[in-house]
């Protein structure tokens, strides 16, 4: 009971200083949107700005350390029991997409349902320039921990490559199904999610 009203009120902050720094960004720009005027408006400390957020920066997009799923991890390593080699390939390959997308579903990234915001976003290159980063970093991060997992499972097999393919094709995977479904980070859907994945299997049918 305690970790979660720990957890709610750790929530509530990084919203409040989300908030803040998004709508200071909005209303004066960037350039006047402060670590120390985020916090006043947040109702902060700096100290306690730098405990959430590495920069207003990342403030204003809302980011945060990617978080691997423990459970998602955990259904990855498990054994597609009794199944056919295709369809153990393909559990695989859902279940490292479930990851993926549980990954970003934790980094927050709320803006998506804010007009204004993404044309503050689109303005400013230094923002673009961290999201880029940013995506860069959770895929790498991705990539270690499936690598890791995949070298234990089979010493012999080419798990850094493995990894980085899956890492790479779930991400395209989700955006298409993100066309579809643009919350789909906010609320996993697993059928769109499925959809997609069909989709680009019957593609590469023909390739």
């Amino acid at each position: 009971m305690v970790g979660g009203v720990r957890d709610r009120k750790r929530a509530e902050t990084l919203r409040r200083i989300h908030d803040a720094a998004a709508e200071l960004t909005k209303r004066d720009g960037l350039a006047e949107a402060t670590v120390s005027a985020i916090a006043e408006r947040a109702g902060v400390s700096r100290r306690t700005f730098f405990n959430y957020f590495d920069s207003k920066e990342d403030a204003v997009l809302g980011i945060q350390q990617p978080q691997i799923s423990p459970e998602a991890l955990d259904a990855f390593v498990e054994d597609a029991v009794g199944q056919p080699t295709v369809s153990a390939g393909s559990e695989r390959f859902r279940r490292a997409l479930r990851m993926t997308v549980t990954t970003l579903a934790t980094l927050g990234l709320p803006m998506g349902q804010d007009g204004a915001l993404m044309a503050v976003v689109a303005s400013h290159p230094e923002l673009l320039d961290r999201l880029r980063a940013h995506r860069d970093a959770v895929q790498h991060e991705l990539v270690v921990v499936l690598t890791r997992r995949l070298a234990e499972e089979n010493p012999t097999s080419q798990a850094s490559d493995s990894a980085r393919a899956m890492v790479l094709l779930a991400g395209a995977v989700l955006r298409y199904a993100r066309g579809s479904e643009p919350a789909l980070l906010d609320n996993p859907d697993q059928a769109a999610i499925d959809a997609a994945m069909a989709a680009f299997r019957e593609a590469l049918k023909g390739i």
